[in-house]
This record gives structure tokens, C-alpha cells and sequence, in this order.
């Protein structure tokens, strides 16, 4: 392995190809190139033969633009997603950073910084998760049945629903289940059951076959991914021979999120709503 003591600031690959001018100004708040004692060291990772800097970007263009070529590093220990870092080097060999000096030309106001870096960020994470997520249909067996009430009781934990409880065996049983699983872990699902419509004549026939989707489902962590969309892509797939509507309710507290969700991303139309104002009493009345 490379000797981190015979590392400098020229030999490291950047994984981050803009720097915030707002973080750059708070660091020279601080930073004095003649006492170092106070710099936390860069972390560095071997990724394919080459160190490559896991953070500390800022600090090290902070150094270079103090004529400074070597500060503190260290070794990264920690058990990061290696492959989204391989994609952001590799988009910065895109963009010609191959050292932190390429990086002095690309300081940007916070504004941009956002924009540019972190909204890139999220929509590289989101891929690179979305890759590797399986979705299946599956048949309900102990395991199974022991994993969606787990998920089912956080789901009541977050409070995000009006009346949501967990579920119990004779809620999933019965059910075409759906779920999506980030290697061995399940991380969400969708469930539902085949019907024929009732009193429904003002979108569609009595007797039209209908996919009713009970619960859709996923884990805090992989929300904002695409998982959810995925989960309903794969659904309304496997039942497109069977029904010709799908249809779902929702009770959830974040209405606006949802209908975004149902409605922009998924095609969804909207049918109807039952909405509620609680009215304060006037005391003066009698």
C-alpha cells in the first residue's frame, strides 16, 4: 500500500468536481497554513490503485490556495458504497479534475454549489440504488409474513397515515404481494387484490376488473429513489392481463407528497376526496 506520509495534495484523484465558495470563505475563517496541528486530515481510499480523496475537498483547495502541497491524511476505515464514489471520479475525469488544483476554477457561490453538486449527488445516489434493487412477486410464507408486519409496525410508528395500524396476518393473506429487496433486506412493497368494481359507474362500468392496491410501502432510507415507482411499474406489469383499472386510497398526513407521487409520477387520475375542518365553537352563543 502507498505510504500516506509520501502523499501530497497533487497526487490525490478528486470525488467532487465543485467546491461552495461559502464553505471555502468559513474555512479561511479558521485556517492558518503555519499551524496545522488543528487541519483534520484528509481521508484517502485506494480505488483502483489510485488515492483518491473521500472528503476534505475544501480543505484542500483552502491549502493550495495557501501555497501549500502537503497536509494531514489519513486512511479511510470506513464502509462506504464504493461504487458511488467510483462514479463520481469518474465523472470528474469527465469534467478533467485529476488532482485538487483542477479544482481552484470550479469554486461557486452556495446557490450554484447546490444545484450543481448536491442535486447531482442525490440523483447519482438514487441510481446507483435503484441498480441494484430487485422487484418480484413473491408468495406469502412465515418469513415473508414475519418481514411486511415488521415493516407494516414501523409504518404506525411514523404517525404519517390518519388510522394506520399494523398489519396483521388476515390484512396480507389473500393478497398479490410485491417487494423490493436491496440485496438480502426487503425495503419495501406493494400489496392488493383482484376485484370487480361496485358503484364505481362514474369512472367505469360495474364488473370492470380492478387491481385494488391495499399498501405501498417503503423504508424511510430509499424514499425519494424511485423505489415506490418502481414497485407500481412492476405491479401494474404483472396485472395488466387481469385488471383494467388499478385503483388505491390514501389517508396520508403529507397530501400534497402523495398526490405528486399518485398523480405526476404514476399517470394516476384523481377520482374523489373526503376532506374534514374542525370547527372551533363560538361560547357567546347560547
Amino acid at each position: 500500500m502507498t505510504d500516506i506520509r509520501e502523499l501530497k495534495l497533487h497526487n490525490l484523484q478528486p470525488s467532487q468536481f465543485y467546491i461552495s465558495e461559502k464553505k471555502l470563505h468559513d474555512i479561511h475563517e479558521w485556517f492558518d497554513p503555519q499551524d496545522l496541528s488543528g487541519f483534520e486530515p484528509i481521508p484517502v481510499k485506494i480505488l483502483e490503485g489510485v488515492p483518491v480523496m473521500t472528503d476534505g475537498h475544501t480543505r484542500a483547495v483552502a491549502a493550495l490556495l495557501c501555497g501549500l502541497d502537503r497536509v494531514p491524511f489519513c486512511w479511510d476505515e470506513d464502509d462506504l458504497d464504493w461504487e458511488m464514489y467510483r462514479r463520481c471520479v469518474q465523472e470528474c475525469r469527465k469534467r478533467d479534475i485529476f488532482s485538487p488544483a483542477d479544482l481552484l476554477g470550479r469554486i461557486i457561490p452556495e446557490s450554484e454549489y447546490d444545484e450543481k453538486w448536491n442535486q447531482w449527488c442525490d440523483r447519482m445516489q438514487a441510481e446507483v440504488i435503484r441498480d441494484r434493487i430487485v422487484i418480484k412477486e413473491q408468495d406469502l410464507d412465515d418469513a415473508l409474513l414475519d418481514i411486511l408486519i415488521r415493516l407494516s409496525t414501523d409504518w404506525e410508528a411514523e404517525n404519517s397515515c390518519y388510522g394506520y395500524r399494523k398489519n396483521e396476518k388476515a390484512d396480507i393473506e389473500g393478497n398479490r404481494i410485491f417487494i423490493a429487496k436491496d440485496g438480502e433486506d426487503v425495503i419495501g412493497y406493494l400489496f392488493g387484490y383482484l376485484e370487480k368494481s361496485e358503484r364505481s359507474t362514474s369512472i367505469m362500468p360495474d364488473g370492470t376488473p380492478v387491481f385494488e392496491v391495499e399498501e405501498l410501502y417503503v423504508k424511510p432510507e430509499y424514499r425519494s429513489k424511485g423505489i415506490g415507482k418502481m414497485l407500481f411499474a412492476y405491479a401494474e406489469s404483472a396485472v395488466r392481463n387481469d385488471a383494467d383499472y388499478i385503483m388505491l386510497s390514501t389517508a396520508t398526513k403529507n397530501w400534497r407528497a402523495i398526490f405528486h407521487f399518485y398523480l405526476d409520477e404514476l399517470g394516476m387520475e384523481f377520482w374523489s376526496a373526503r376532506l374534514f375542518k374542525k370547527v372551533n365553537r363560538d361560547d357567546s352563543i347560547i
